[in-house]
């Protein structure tokens, strides 16, 4: 007899409870919380510096917030790394022609919460990268410790 039906006795031992789900998605809501600090500071700078400008086209002249205007552009760092700085121009004056003009006096706020998207955007994409890394060092973790403690690390059974 194979040492992990001592642990198995059918597929229903493999999924996962709602008390071990609720857990793992209230950590990496905190988790994405902590390492949102950083992007929601960066945002109140911009809305500080672009408070200088009286309409959206005066936002070029306001010295230190290009980068702010790219990623309200909708461009990514690794993005940035591909474009020429015409390219970043331009997509700074389609921002500028496109969403800041239309939306009046608003043209702040809606800088702001376009910057906020992008953002957003790659905390996403992080996030999605430790909840799998997360799991994965979890798994690993726990199966090496089985296998260990019973001594038995290669039994050549084969779990089907």
């Amino acid at each position: 007899m194979c040492a992990y039906r001592n642990h198995l006795d059918s597929s229903d031992n493999l999924v996962t409870t709602h008390e071990a789900t609720r857990a793992g998605f209230v950590a990496l809501a905190l988790e994405k919380n902590r390492r949102a600090t950083p992007y929601v500071a960066e945002a109140r700078a911009l809305q500080e510096a672009a408070r200088q400008a009286e309409i959206p086209t005066d936002l070029l002249n306001v010295k230190g917030i290009e980068m702010g205007l790219l990623t309200a552009a909708g461009l990514s760092e690794k993005s940035l790394t591909h474009l020429m700085p015409k390219d970043k121009i331009e997509a700074i004056n389609g921002l500028i022609r496109n969403f800041l003009e239309p939306a009046g006096t608003n043209f702040v706020e809606e800088l702001v919460f376009r910057f906020l998207l992008t953002r957003g955007d790659t905390l996403g994409g992080s996030m999605r990268n430790v909840g799998g890394a997360l799991a994965q060092r979890k798994l690993t973790r726990a199966i090496l410790s089985t296998l260990t403690i019973a001594g038995n690390i290669n039994s050549g059974c084969i779990v089907r």
